[in-house]
């Protein structure tokens, strides 16, 4: 890793603990910290599993250290982050994993060393941690083809926009999709290509998607730069009405677009309820109890222009 990119993480991680009065030879015990690692910091959708773990702390006495790195492609510089938290001898940690390969050693490492985990969003290639907290991202993908497909009349091409090879979330919600779209044969999936949720990467994606295949119909977006690329694209070319969008997540931009027109339908996810059990399935987890059940997934829900405004929806999409 470049010595610049560990600068990097070093001043986040500083930061971060003076933020949370640990910075000191004065610190507040670690053993009421709890360390939150998402993927990356440039999506609001973690600062939603932020607030969850933050009211959870809050009812059961535990700080929770919000540190990670800037983008998804940094799996390396998450690796440090880990490695760094046991250093620190945080009471647990809370991670969504960049890469389902690369970040088990260190997760087991962190748990041989005394400091449990817990993976929320996307695990680890490990049966180490304590317990596993997502959405159901195989079942919430074939909601996906399945709106999709209504979407564009059960037929045409559609630009599949992943998010890294290496992510469990991204591998399932894969599978959810092209498992949805086996029930529309005349539904023709291209080939998915990565972005690392960058929504300048992903609009590049869809603009060579639309270009290599003019008759395309409908784009899939596996997270909320997917949504946001493929959106824009839409909206540049005007082609509102017939190219069809269906995407994970709410970004501000994201959410504008859907509203404007250019996505046709969200799914959305419930990641205050992630960061809230999380941190409660870690407090049992440091009294000594077991975890159960051990993988909890947490319903998605399609968000359209027919059901915007149920309260509900409006409810999931304040987070």
């Amino acid at each position: 890793m470049r010595l610049a990119s560990r600068l990097a993480i070093a001043a986040t991680v500083a930061g971060a603990l003076c933020a949370a009065g640990l910075g000191s030879a004065a610190a507040a015990d670690t053993k009421k910290t709890l360390a939150w690692i998402p993927k990356a910091t440039n999506s609001t959708f973690w600062l939603a599993v932020k607030r969850g773990a933050e009211k959870a702390g809050g009812e059961l006495g535990f700080d929770v250290l919000y540190v990670g790195v800037q983008e998804q492609t940094d799996i390396a510089g998450q690796v440090n982050l880990v490695n760094d938290m046991v250093v620190r001898k945080v009471a647990g940690i809370l991670i969504a994993a960049t890469d389902a390969k690369a970040l088990a050693p260190a997760v087991d490492k962190a748990i041989a060393a005394g400091v449990p985990v817990i993976t929320l969003d996307s695990g680890v290639d490990s049966d180490k941690p304590y317990a596993y907290i997502a959405t159901d991202n195989v079942g919430a993908a074939r909601m996906a083809a399945e709106t999709e497909a209504k979407l564009i009349g059960g037929k045409g091409k559609v630009g599949d926009i992943g998010i890294t090879a290496g992510s469990q979330t991204g591998r399932e919600r894969e599978q959810g999709f092209l498992e949805g779209m086996k029930q529309h044969p005349e539904v023709k999936v291209l080939p998915v290509q990565y972005s690392g949720c960058d929504p300048a990467k992903s609009l590049n994606l869809a603009t060579d998607f639309y270009t290599g295949n003019p008759d395309l119909v409908g784009f899939f977006g596996a997270c909320d730069g997917g949504g946001t690329g493929s959106g824009q694209l839409v909206k540049q070319k005007g082609l509102k009405g017939k190219v069809h969008g269906v995407s994970f997540d709410t970004s501000p931009e994201e959410l504008q677009l859907f509203k404007d027109g250019y996505i046709d339908a969200l799914i959305v996810q419930d990641p205050f309820q992630m960061g809230y059990r999380g941190v409660y399935s870690m407090d049992k987890v440091l009294k000594g109890q077991k975890v159960e059940p051990r993988v909890v997934e947490i319903p998605a829900q399609v968000v359209t222009k027919e059901n915007f405004n149920d309260p509900k929806i409006q409810e999931l999409l304040k987070q």
